[in-house]
Order: structure tokens, then sequence, then C-alpha cells
């Protein structure tokens, strides 16, 4: 009788525990439908700001952009592609996710909005940007936003608890867009639009990986002088035109038949993993997206085609191991034997060297040593 009890009691925990669990997966799942829908609405009550309407034809564009376009092409060997295939972006559509008055909440402008390409499974690289370099508190009275740019996923859970994670922190921009490798190009096309649409109030867009650290105190008090008044510019590890070899196999493999006349890149372009833009260049960038035929290597095509095709774009070098490093060894040892005066603002950074790293930089500028003559050094 007892071992009967005993099972009888154990069925019915497990009961429990099931109806438990889907009465939370109810919760989510509705919750996830009251506020799409109030998405909706909040979308239609602050609407985006309008984009300009952007020639789609020779006849209509100016004469150097329409000589631009028509090299590129060229180069891309675009005869081979449909209208589908060579502008993608032009079919992305609505956003899934999205908080129209993140960059509106409280203040008039923002100094930085950081976007951050993200994948869907990262949710420990989100939280933690949450909880150091994208926490504003650190770094009042500047003002800083983060957003993190995200295409959809095939898996039903995860998608569940992106909802979730929407709804709690109102920070997740999601495209409609399958997210993958091959589709970064087509994401931070998106991040353009979503900038000159609801973020046109920042003095700078911030974009980084998901893999990345900000030394975000050495960013606001050194380098945003350096930035200032600055217009139509871009500040990244700078990769000059015809010094980058165009690889024909491997991760980085281009089709011979795509910049066949080439050896090089013909574009300056940036390290994509960390890139700071003047926000005046991102409707431009994003309207030349539409007419420019896509390149699936983001660095190349959002920080060298796009601006090639603006016009008038200026880059300013922050090089590898002097500002960038991609090797968190280098920005620790640069960061104990200088101190406030080493130059590294971001690095590429390991799970588990991250907490460490955040904690030296964090106590750095919070002890005593810390002086406002050191706030001026780059």
């Amino acid at each position: 009788m007892k071992l009967k009890c005993l099972n009888l009691r154990g069925k019915v925990i497990l009961m429990t525990i099931f109806s438990l669990n889907i009465i939370c997966l109810m919760i989510i799942f509705l919750e996830n439908v009251n506020f799409f829908q109030l998405q909706i609405l909040i979308e239609k009550l602050s609407p985006p700001t309008t984009l300009t309407a952007v020639p789609t034809t020779s006849a209509t564009m100016n004469p150097t952009l329409a000589t631009k376009l028509e090299k590129i092409k060229v180069d891309l060997n675009d005869s081979q592609l449909t209208q589908e295939t060579m502008f993608p972006w032009r079919n992305v559509g609505r956003y899934l996710m999205l908080d129209p008055n993140l960059c509106k909440r409280g203040v008039e402008s923002l100094d930085i909005i950081l976007i951050v390409h993200t994948a869907p499974a990262n949710l420990h690289r989100r939280q933690r940007i949450r909880e150091t370099f994208g926490n504003e508190s650190f770094f009042l009275p500047f003002r800083i936003r983060v957003a993190f740019l995200l295409g959809k996923t095939q898996n039903k859970t995860l998608e569940r608890v992106l909802w979730f994670e929407h709804v709690t922190y109102n920070d997740t921009v999601m495209g409609d867009f399958l997210d993958s490798y091959y589709n970064l190009s087509i994401k931070g096309v998106m991040g353009y639009r979503w900038v000159s649409q609801y973020c046109a109030n920042s003095k700078y867009v911030f974009k980084i990986d998901d893999d990345v650290i900000v030394n975000m105190f050495k960013l606001l008090y050194s380098f945003y002088n350096h930035m200032s008044g600055k217009r139509k510019s871009i500040f990244c590890n700078l990769w000059y035109k015809g010094t980058v070899p165009i690889l024909r196999s491997g991760k980085w493999k281009v089709e011979s038949n795509v910049f066949a006349k080439y050896k090089t890149f013909p574009f300056d372009y940036c390290s994509g993993f960390v890139v700071i833009m003047t926000t005046d260049l991102m409707q431009p960038m994003y309207l030349a997206a539409q007419n420019t035929p896509g390149f699936w290597i983001d660095d190349v095509y959002l920080f060298g085609m796009l601006p090639h095709v603006v016009g008038g774009v200026t880059y300013y070098n922050y090089a590898l191991n002097k500002n960038l490093t991609l090797d968190v060894k280098t920005a620790i040892n640069c960061t104990k034997a200088k101190g406030p005066k080493c130059g590294i603002v971001a690095s590429v950074i390991p799970d588990n060297d991250y907490w460490g790293y955040w904690n030296l930089i964090k106590n750095m500028y919070a002890s005593e040593s810390w002086h406002v003559d050191n706030k001026v050094v780059l």
C-alpha cells in the first residue's frame, strides 16, 4: 500500500509539473500575441521617419552614381542574377520585433546607439552586454542605448524564448529573413534602415558583433572628443583599397566569376567587428543598398561598397593592436600596464575571459587613480 501511495504521489507530481509547463508556455504565447498586436499599434502611433524615395533606373540617377553602380554590376557579374538575388534587402519587409521608442524614452537625443549583430541563440552574450558596457547607468551623463539585430530562427522553442526576451527588455530588432552567416549583409542593411527610421536622434552608431567587449569609458572620455563634429565619417580598422587579397577558396571564398579581374578588393573597407559611424550616413547607405547589387561578405559590402556608392565618406583608421584587437590578452596586458592610457577601446573576447576583463576595466575607472586629465588621452 505504501509503495502504491508513493507511485501515485510521483504521478501527481509529474502531472503537476507538466501542467505548470503548459500553463507557462500558454502565458508566454499569449503575451507574445498581445505584445505583437501592441507593437503594431505603437508603430501606428509612433510612425517611423519617412525615407526618401530612391531612383531605380540609370535614366533618373545622378550620372556619377549611375557609373559607379554599372561598374559594380559588371564586377559582380550580375547578368546571371535575378532581381531578388541581386537586391535581397528589397524583400526584407516589416520588422518582426521592434520597439519604435527605444531611442526616445526619456531623452531628446543620444550620444551613441550600439547596434549589435547577434545570433538568435546567443542570449547569454546579449545579457552580459546589457549588464556591462550597454548599461547606460555606468556612463551618465552620456546617453547610450543598445539594440540587438537578428533574423528569424526555425527553432520554435527558441522563437518563444526570443519573444519572452523581447517582451522583457524591448531592445531586440528582428527582420523578416532567416538569421544565417550568409545573410549578414541583409542584417546590416536592416540596421541602417532601423537607425534611419527610429534612431536618427543619435550622434553616432556603434556597430559591434556580440563576441566583442567595449571599454565604453575609454570610448566616451577619449575617442568621443576625436569623433566630435565630424560628418559622413567612419571610424574603424581600415583595410585600404588594393591591399586585401580576394580568396578563391576556404571560409571567405569568392567565386571566380565575381571580381574576376581583381586579385585584391577594389574598395577601402572596415574590419566589421567594431565600426563607428556618424548617423548622417545611415539613410544614404540604406538607400544606396536599394541599387547596389548584394555581396555576401558583409565587411566589404556594408563598410566598403555602400560608402563608395554614397561618396564623400571619410575613414579614420582605428588600427588593430593600437585601438582595436582580436586578441583579448593584448587588451588585458595593455590595460594592466598602462591603465586608462591604454589606447585599446574594444576587443573580440572568448566567453570565459569576459567577466574578468570587464571587472578590470570597471574597477580601474572606479579607482582613485582615475583623474579627469586622463579623460583626454587617446
